[in-house]
């Protein structure tokens, strides 16, 4: 019994681990070709796989895709919430999730680009596709809780200014990658410096 169990544990460690190392290799033919190269070919290339290997673990380059956003999407709402909670106040925990989620994109475009196309695709799989909201939600929430104490807003208008300020974060990173930011003269941090003042409560 102890030896089936242990032979079962072995065969779930190396299926997390050729799984995880599928991911980074999708990372890789991302960040060095943006999300159009990625496909399960390319993917299987870079990891030392054969496609069918790929195929073991991901149904199709949605479902890699997805998992890959969902992967990034949850560092950075880690990062996010780290930043946080380092802040002395609820305004100070608030901007420094905001800057924090700047700064963790700024080098990251071939992502932010993956992720902007698969939440704005309209064919996707249910399943998939709630795996990418579940971890919207979360980089959401990171900015709302710091958000309703420092503004003291609940329900519908909390709600209304958490995707409003993550709606003007999306912005600005579009904005500043394109360098149209800069030509029209002006920060990211100061622009964003600027819709946190103008908060309700700031």
């Amino acid at each position: 019994m102890q030896a089936a169990t242990a032979s079962g544990k072995r065969r779930t460690a190396l299926r997390d681990h050729k799984r995880k190392a599928i991911l980074a290799a999708a990372r890789r033919v991302c960040d060095a070709g943006g999300p159009e190269a990625l496909t399960i070919r390319a993917v299987a290339a870079e990891a030392g796989y054969v496609p069918g290997a790929v195929y073991s673990y991901f149904a199709g380059i949605d479902e890699l895709a997805i998992a890959l956003t969902a992967e990034e999407l949850g560092h950075l709402a880690r990062r996010m919430r780290e930043a946080a909670e380092k802040a002395k106040s609820p305004a100070d925990a608030l901007a420094a999730a905001a800057r924090e989620a700047l700064a963790a994109t700024a080098g990251n475009a071939p992502h932010v680009r993956l992720a902007g196309r698969l939440m704005s695709a309209g064919a996707l799989d249910p399943d998939l596709n709630r795996a990418v909201t579940g971890r919207v939600i979360a980089v959401l929430e990171t900015l709302g809780g710091p958000l309703r104490a420092a503004t003291g807003l609940e329900g519908a208008a909390a709600h209304r200014e958490i995707l409003c300020l993550a709606a003007f974060l999306i912005g600005l990173r579009v904005l500043e990658g394109s360098g149209r930011l800069e030509a029209l003269g002006f920060a990211a941090e100061t622009l964003l410096a600027h819709r946190l003042s103008a908060l309700p409560g700031a």
